[in-house]
């Protein structure tokens, strides 16, 4: 016999369900055909079963009959097999059948299962859910969440007060958003749909303290060993290599760490406590000072120098140390302290320094540039372009063919040989061969030497009196304010083309109006420059007097082919002459040689 099983349907708590009688009237085309003048039967059904079952819960299963078979009496009669049940259950709204035994509720509901007078059953859900929700807490336990869903079908309505209560037993207590809470169920009621995620619930993070941070204020060297120039070429002789400071310059700010200023809170009321800023520690070496400035500690320079950084010190060495020679494995050395370079310093190559240069091998087609004095042990082969500059006194063993300039003194020791020489003060060459030969001396107070000029009348010109490193700055000067006139001159001209036009016109493009206001920016500009230069101008000429006391001393002789110049006074040495000194009177205006 076949049966018929209904599963996964809950009672109501009502109770017993009460038979009902449901009438429906239906034409049945496919077994019968209604006759003219036929009454339509009444089909009687009555409720059998009632209750909830959930979205996709098997609600019903149909065991098909299984069909006996036929027998015989002792007399080899047949006996046929009893009639079996058949059972029939018609699937209605929101019941989906698989296999054809099997009845699935495809929605969250009440089933109701009814029966009619031919036995058949008739199974349908009808949508009815009570309202619920859902409280989720994320891991950090920062936020808690809310999903409320609606009631469908007559179920129990929301709660908010009951919601929030859960929320309190849940232990959520800090953050809670109780209004939002009683917003978001109305809406979903009101919509008849679900809303999901809600945060209704915040904690507060804490604000931690800072830590503190070390700025350095000067530009640290890159440690590249090249620079890349605009236009795309590398220039080896330009490193990056030394991070060169001058005296009181400010080095660096360690900014002091912050406290925390204020703890935090997750919404289940448990303390985050806000974490204290990280220290920074830069420790002051050598030639550093240390000024505590409330928040911020600063690191000054007490000399000009290398600065030197070790793990989490820093330190400022006032010699920057060569082993090597000046060229391609070095480029190009600048630096804010004294320099010693224990090689040569090769052609095409710099030194320049805030403090004293010290070489102790040769200087090539070099620049050798110094703020205090240079020293050079050996050598200075210029090859008509090198150039040693200090701003006091350069020493010097020999040199030929170059440019060695000095605010002080020139000291050299064996011999130069058609160079240019200008002194602040005296050019000396009176140890070792002391001999200057060829060239140009130009020395405000003189020049000292045991042999000026030789035998084969090499011409030298020599001038003495003035401050010739002032004369030559006046020169320049003067070149820059003649460079400026004339670009005046051309903005100037510029600015009446566009005022005639106007006047012509009346009006001015945009395109024009931008020219003139450019013009107008660069003719102040320019003014300003021009009577910057010619106040440095007036200056260079005050301290441009003739020096009274100027001489030429020669230890031992001074030959042919040599002129000197007081001031504007020529005197041509005719003959050779020994151990004399050469003067300027003043009160008779003329050029005494006397022995010495």
């Amino acid at each position: 016999m076949g049966k018929l099983g209904f599963k996964g349907i809950l009672k109501r708590k009502s109770g017993k369900v009460k038979d009902q009688k449901v009438v429906d009237v239906k034409k049945d085309r496919k077994k019968s055909e209604k006759k003219k003048g036929e009454v339509p039967i009444k089909d009687e059904r009555v409720l059998v079963k009632k209750g909830y079952a959930r979205k996709g819960d098997l609600i019903a299963t149909v065991h098909p009959a299984v069909l006996g078979k036929e027998g015989k009496n002792i007399l080899g009669e047949p006996i046929p097999p009893k009639e079996v049940y058949q059972p029939k259950l018609i699937a209605g709204k929101n019941v989906k059948v698989e296999d054809g035994t099997k009845y699935f509720l495809t929605t969250d509901g009440i089933v109701e299962v009814l029966k009619d007078s031919r036995g058949v059953f008739y199974i349908k859900g009808k949508i009815y859910r009570h309202g619920s929700y859902k409280i989720t807490v994320s891991d950090d336990e920062m936020k808690a969440y809310l999903t409320v869903i609606p009631p469908i079908g007559g179920g129990r309505s929301l709660n908010a007060d009951e919601i929030i209560e859960d929320c309190k037993k849940r232990g959520i207590v800090f953050g809670l958003k109780e209004k939002l809470i009683r917003e978001t169920v109305a809406k979903a009621e009101e919509n008849r749909e679900a809303i999901r995620d809600v945060v209704i619930a915040e904690g507060e993070e804490p604000i931690d303290g800072e830590d503190g941070k070390l700025e350095f204020k000067i530009r640290l060297a890159t440690g590249n060993r090249f620079k890349v120039l605009n236009n795309g070429k590398v220039d080896f002789k330009e490193q990056d290599l030394i991070t060169a400071v001058e005296e009181d310059e400010l080095i660096a700010v360690v900014k002091k760490p912050r406290s925390g200023q204020r703890d935090g809170h997750t919404v289940l009321g448990e303390k985050i406590e806000a974490k204290p800023g990280q220290q920074v520690t830069l420790e002051a070496g050598k030639n550093i000072r240390v000024e505590d400035k409330g928040d911020e500690i600063h690191f000054y320079a007490e000399i000009s120098g290398q600065l030197i950084r070790e793990r989490n010190s820093i330190s400022i060495d006032p010699l920057y140390v060569i082993d090597s020679d000046v060229g391609a494995k070095t480029g190009n050395i600048g630096f804010k302290g004294a320099v010693l370079v224990k090689g040569n310093v090769n052609d095409g190559f710099k030194v320049q320094a805030m403090g004293n240069i010290t070489i102790q091998g040769n200087v090539g087609k070099a620049i050798v540039q110094s703020k205090e004095n240079v020293i050079v042990n050996n050598g200075f082969a210029g090859k008509h372009n090198g150039l040693i500059y200090a701003g006091k006194d350069v020493t010097i063993k020999f040199a030929e063919n170059g440019t060695i300039k000095a605010g002080g003194n020139i000291f050299i020791s064996r011999a130069a040989l058609n160079c240019k020489l200008i002194a602040g003060d005296r050019v000396i060459s009176v140890k070792e061969k002391g001999q200057i030969i060829g060239g140009m001396v130009k020395a405000r107070r003189g020049l000292e030497a045991k042999i000026i000029g030789n035998e084969l009348e090499h011409k030298m010109d020599i001038f003495i009196g003035l401050d010739y490193l002032t004369e030559e700055k006046l020169t320049e000067i003067k070149g820059k304010i003649a460079k400026y006139v004339q670009n005046l001159k051309k903005v100037e001209l510029v600015i009446g083309k566009i005022k005639k036009i106007n006047e012509n016109s009346g009006m001015l493009s945009e395109s024009l109006k931008k020219i003139y206001t450019d013009a107008r920016k660069k003719k102040a500009l320019l003014k300003i420059a021009i009577d910057n230069l010619k106040k440095k101008e007036e200056k260079c000429l005050q301290s441009l007097s003739q020096e009274e006391g100027a001489e030429i001393i020669v230890h031992e002789s001074i030959y042919p082919g040599v002129k000197i110049y007081f001031g504007d006074k020529l005197y041509e040495i005719d003959s050779k002459k020994n151990n004399v000194k050469i003067v300027f009177d003043t009160n008779n205006q003329k050029v005494r040689v006397m022995p010495l």
